[in-house]
């Protein structure tokens, strides 16, 4: 029995690309999902029509210009970058996150926190599992949006798809379908 509940609705893929291998987590909930009908925003492939480029040769390049000191060079690459993926914050319905706590991931940091200031779902899979959250975290977002890991996101987004498991009405803003 499929409600269709997230029918159209954004989903942005937030998560490690520099000190971290991006890995396939994003593949895996595009292709679970995929029977949802909902659209998802990837880092690793921006949806604009114009795009800066992203890719690990990218960043390659961008860390050795600043280890030649063209700071202006990359600030002016990575801001582009920043404010392409905050828009995608704000485009989205929800987010889900995959983190791994040791290890800085300072443009999913800023995309989590933006969009908790606007009250959005943040589901986030935490590496090593819930128990490792980050306390700053902890204090952030409400306990039942942390995961041991992103198959158990995976369930409860179809739970709450399927009309299994109730919107939490302090996070979800849905328009109603003809409006998505």
């Amino acid at each position: 029995m499929n409600k269709s509940i997230l029918n159209k609705t954004r989903c942005y893929l937030v998560g490690h690309m520099q000190y971290a291998e991006p890995g396939k987590w994003r593949e895996f909930v595009k292709e679970e999902l995929k029977g949802s009908n909902i659209i998802f925003y990837d880092p690793l492939d921006k949806p604009f029509i114009s795009n800066v480029d992203e890719t690990p040769n990218t960043r390659e390049f961008l860390n050795k210009k600043l280890e030649n000191g063209s700071f202006d060079y990359v600030y002016k690459h990575m801001s582009s970058i920043r404010r392409s993926d905050l828009n995608l914050v704000d485009r989205c319905d929800f987010i889900i996150a995959h983190i791994i706590p040791h290890t800085g991931s300072w443009g999913a940091t800023e995309e989590i926190m933006c969009a908790n200031r606007m009250k959005k779902p943040v589901f986030v899979s935490i590496e090593g599992g819930r128990h490792k959250v980050p306390l700053w975290l902890a204090g952030m977002l409400p306990p039942h949006y942390f995961f041991d890991n992103v198959k158990k996101i995976v369930d409860t987004i179809k739970q709450i798809d399927y009309g299994k498991r109730a919107l939490d009405p302090d996070r979800w803003r849905l328009l109603r379908e003809e409006y998505r």
